[in-house]
């Protein structure tokens, strides 16, 4: 028994030497593969090179890899979730000052300056994220939004999912298009975007890439006020109800409604409403930390 014990450490002890030497080697190769240089002291030092030399079609098979892939969507879920921490930072912040953000989908419309009327009257500012035939059809209101404290977003040209969310590619191309189309009116640059139907479940890691390296800010919300579907003023009772249930909870509402005719006829209630408990409203800006939905592994082709 006792020999036996004795072979398997000088066993051990063999593989332990082996790891070692060949660690040892390795480290020797580098710094043979180094040029001399001079260090601070004046002696020549070794900078280390690296160990495989890649070629241009090597490092463009490693872009297009499955792990440089894993890789790149590991640090954007990493940075969309540190954006959601600041951006949910700023609305506990701003819960504490009563603040609302308004925000409007879908115009301008023909409508738009009754809308604009109505805001100014209660003293409340808004957000409109705006579709580009319909800024190329408005010009005037998009230019008076801005002349009188709005703020600007886009929210794509088509609002057809089957091509906004068709590639990779697809959903900036949309946005920079509306970009430049309220940039040539304005003046104005605005990097705040909001998708259609909301960034979950269309938007993949893919396409949220590409929005971030052309520093576009996706914008959700956490009040939707469903004026799209219940077409009345039932809409005002849904969203009073939620915003004093997200002052509970301590977080400031970011409300979503739209540019249509039945939200402009009843949304002076709701303003009462704000205006009476002292909340102030206020816009979205390009600074902001943007409050967004987390994929969690919900996000998917809408080609799938």
């Amino acid at each position: 028994m006792k020999e036996h014990k004795d072979t398997q450490k000088r066993k051990f002890s063999m593989i332990i030497l082996s790891t070692l030497l060949i660690v040892c080697l390795f480290l020797a190769g580098m710094v043979l593969k180094g040029k001399a240089v001079e260090g601070h002291d004046g002696n020549p030092t070794f900078e280390v090179a690296q160990t495989i030399d890649q070629t241009p079609d090597e490092k463009a098979g490693f872009t297009a890899s499955k792990l440089n892939e894993s890789i790149r969507i590991k640090k954007e879920t990493e940075l969309e979730k540190k954006r959601q921490e600041q951006a949910l930072e700023q609305l506990h912040k701003d819960n504490e000052n009563r603040v609302v953000y308004l925000t409007f989908d879908d115009g301008p419309s023909p409508e738009a300056d009754q809308l604009l009327d109505i805001l100014n009257q209660y003293h409340a500012k808004a957000t409109f994220f705006m579709l580009g035939p319909k800024i190329k059809q408005y010009p005037a209101v998009v230019q008076r939004m801005v002349d009188e404290g709005f703020a600007i977003g886009m929210h794509g040209i088509t609002h057809d999912a089957q091509q906004i969310y068709s590639s990779a590619k697809a959903p900036l191309k949309e946005m920079m298009e509306g970009q430049k189309m309220l940039q040539d009116i304005t003046g104005v640059r605005s990097d705040i975007i909001r998708l259609p139907y909301g960034s979950i479940p269309y938007l993949t890691e893919d396409m949220r890439y590409h929005l971030d390296q052309q520093g576009f800010k996706i914008w959700d919300w956490n009040i939707d006020s469903e004026d799209w579907k219940l077409g009345d003023k039932r809409f005002v009772s849904k969203v009073i109800r939620d915003i004093e249930n997200l002052r509970k909870a301590g977080e400031s509402p970011i409300i979503l409604l739209h540019d249509k005719p039945k939200t402009i006829q009843y949304l002076p209630q709701l303003l009462k409403y704000l205006q009476k408990n002292k909340y102030q409203t206020k816009v979205l800006t390009n600074e902001q930390a943007p409050y967004t939905f987390q994929c969690n592994e919900r996000c998917y082709s809408i080609n799938q």
